[in-house]
């Protein structure tokens, strides 16, 4: 049994059903929210809990039914008090600047994993912690949040589960003391070869760009209908499996730079969910993608708003350090960004801030540090 703590729930509700599964597995759950999340709180305190309802398969504890928490807290230092674990959901936006102030409240040895999809969280938050004198806290990061889930209230619905995800530290060679922490509650993780291999495997870098782009003007016509729109279904058309291959070909190269090991779209399908196919159109039909609901249509602002600062952008800048050129991913930044209005490069954290700049063979040699013996 371990002691967890569990900040944060936004609409993807990854918060909730990673709190609601934990307790489920016979864990020390404490739950919280941040302040703009604070009406969830009410109703959690009146039941004490969240009812889970849906395919337990989805879930690691494998259970439905009611999951009691250890304790719902109004503040995160009451969730993090003596917590040995730490899942955080948060709005990539707010990244920073809720784990800054967090970093006191931390207690000592916590290992901290961030339940996003990839977006160099560890990169982004290690030289925070180092900053603060803080390096007995480890931060973790993933390709892809464990769990895809619905909530109401405080009714959870999993809808899936993700299979042998990796986690990467800075250093690559704490992983091991990382996993110790995190495998007793997620018994399918498994060791990334760094946070490059986690950045650049980033499942909404692999699928949003391509998808994005050749339904943009649907989208914004089911908008003007008052409509949603099948993201996963209508819009898994041909020439986004064509612009998914080309996009994969490229990040491929950039893997390569950096001596991480490149997992094409189908493997990475494959590996998740256990759907077989070959090509990224294919691998698009997967059962779990198709079970999600329609979106509202302007959805793929709020999913480009992540994906170009913390995905996208950063692939390109590490592709061009290296000496590689990335065009299809350099235009994509582009052209998200005259629809979004924003400058695509001066947006998100440098490569200087995740402390990945430099010759890539000096990039390699931080991120991997000290090899465990």
């Amino acid at each position: 049994m371990s002691r967890v703590a569990v900040i944060g729930n936004t609409a993807r509700a990854i918060g909730a059903v990673c709190a609601a599964d934990l307790s489920l597995s016979g864990h020390r759950v404490s739950f919280t929210v941040f302040p703009e999340q604070g009406d969830q709180i009410p109703a959690l305190h009146k039941a004490g809990g969240f009812t889970v309802e849906g395919d337990p398969q989805h879930l690691v504890s494998k259970k439905t039914g009611f999951a009691k928490l250890d304790r719902i807290c109004d503040t995160t230092a009451e969730a993090l008090k003596d917590a040995e674990a730490v899942l955080i959901e948060v709005d990539m936006h707010q990244l920073e600047a809720k784990f800054r102030a967090m970093i006191p409240e931390f207690a000592r040895g916590a290992v901290v994993h961030v339940q996003s999809h990839g977006y160099w969280p560890s990169a982004r938050l290690t030289p925070l912690l180092r900053q603060a004198g803080r390096e007995d806290v480890l931060v973790t990061e993933a390709p892809a949040p464990t769990h895809a889930a619905r909530f109401e209230g405080t009714v959870v619905t999993p809808k899936g589960l993700r299979k042998g995800i990796p986690i990467a530290t800075v250093p690559a060679s704490r992983s091991a003391e990382a996993l110790a922490a995190l495998k007793p509650l997620f018994p399918d993780f498994t060791a990334a070869s760094s946070v490059l291999q986690t950045g650049l495997e980033n499942l909404n870098l692999i699928v949003h760009p391509a998808m994005v782009l050749p339904n943009v003007g649907a989208m914004d016509r089911a908008k003007l209908d008052g409509r949603k729109f099948g993201f996963y279904q209508e819009g898994v058309v041909p020439v986004a499996g064509v612009l998914g291959d080309a996009l994969d070909a490229e990040r491929k190269r950039v893997c390569e730079a950096y001596d991480v090991e490149h997992t094409p779209m189908a493997k990475a399908i494959d590996q998740y969910y256990g759907f077989k196919s070959n090509t990224f159109y294919e691998a698009m039909q997967n059962p779990v993608y198709k079970s999600f609901p329609a979106f509202q249509p302007d959805v793929w602002r709020t999913w480009a708003s992540d994906d170009l600062p913390y995905a996208i952008v950063p692939c390109v800048q590490l592709a061009e350090q290296a000496g590689i050129a990335a065009p299809l991913h350099r235009a994509f930044a582009e052209i998200l960004g005259v629809l979004l209005g924003v400058d695509p490069w001066q947006w998100g954290p440098s490569l200087a801030d995740m402390d990945l700049a430099g010759a890539p063979e000096m990039v390699m040699k931080r991120v991997l540090g000290a090899r465990s013996k």
